[in-house]
């Protein structure tokens, strides 16, 4: 696969089936120099999804609706990477450290695609989500069979490595997963509207946003680690890239008619 491929690969979809042919014939011939405008180009363009195209009706509220499950999972798995942590825990028994997690779910809730009542589509439904999920569902019960098996006990060395690398490739795989099954049904899933969409966006990025300040909060008054400093930029990035999108989405934003740059 060349790197135009790759490149015109990280635009949004709409924008790929409508320009896709151009940008990735311009990235080829003009070499390696347009790569970083070009990836740049990418990303500017998800932080406005009013600049989409409409090429398929839906399909902007669709592609959003995976991006919203995308930026949730990758929350997560960053709060699992920061475990043990007193300033972001899931834990009931600190709710002041947990209560950025309420606008996240808020919004989750409210950009979630809700099944049609009809025994058709809660058919489709269910086979989609039993297709998707088995291998996910498999991969973590034998995570957790040999986890309490007993057959490894304080790994070591290359086998504690190993191990630990098997646990965060199920946790991202299941997360690639669960965003998945929400692009597979969200065609015949009654999509929530723009502005639900955009109130989504917002209450995540208000969460992630207190996330992040009480993740800066401990990296300043305590002795930072690589880590910690890694998680607050990430959660940092989200929050910019879920706010602005949601920004974008307001009320009186028109799409553009011709070929964003």
């Amino acid at each position: 696969m060349s790197a135009a491929t790759l490149i015109t690969g990280l635009y949004p979809p709409a924008v790929r089936q409508r320009w896709g042919t151009e940008i990735s014939r311009e990235v080829a011939e003009a070499g390696i120099r347009c790569w970083p405008d070009a990836v740049a180009g990418a990303a500017r363009l998800w932080l406005h999804p009013s600049d989409w195209p409409g090429t398929l009706t839906g399909q902007t509220r669709r592609v959003l609706a995976v991006a919203l499950f995308a930026v949730a999972a990758v929350t997560a798995l960053l709060l699992r990477a920061t475990q043990p942590s007193t300033t972001l825990t899931a834990d009931p028994g600190h709710p002041a450290t947990s209560l950025w997690l309420l606008p996240i779910l808020l919004g989750i809730g409210l950009g979630t695609p809700l099944p049609v009542p009809r025994r058709q589509a809660l058919a489709h439904l269910t086979t989609v989500s039993v297709r998707t999920l088995a291998a996910p569902a498999a991969a973590l019960s034998a995570m957790v069979l040999a986890a309490n098996s007993g057959v490894v006990e304080q790994p070591t060395g290359f086998v504690r490595v190993a191990l630990v690398g098997c646990y965060w490739a199920v946790l991202t795989f299941t997360a690639l997963r669960l965003c998945s099954l929400v692009a597979r049904v969200a065609p015949a899933a009654a999509m929530p509207t723009t502005r639900r969409l955009c109130a989504a966006l917002l209450l995540i990025g208000a969460g992630l946003a207190l996330a992040t300040g009480q993740s800066l909060f401990a990296v300043v008054w305590t002795a930072p680690t690589a880590g910690s400093l890694a998680a607050t930029l990430a959660l940092g990035l989200l929050t910019t890239a879920t706010i602005r999108a949601g920004h974008d989405l307001r009320p009186g934003r028109t799409p553009a008619a011709s070929r964003p740059r």
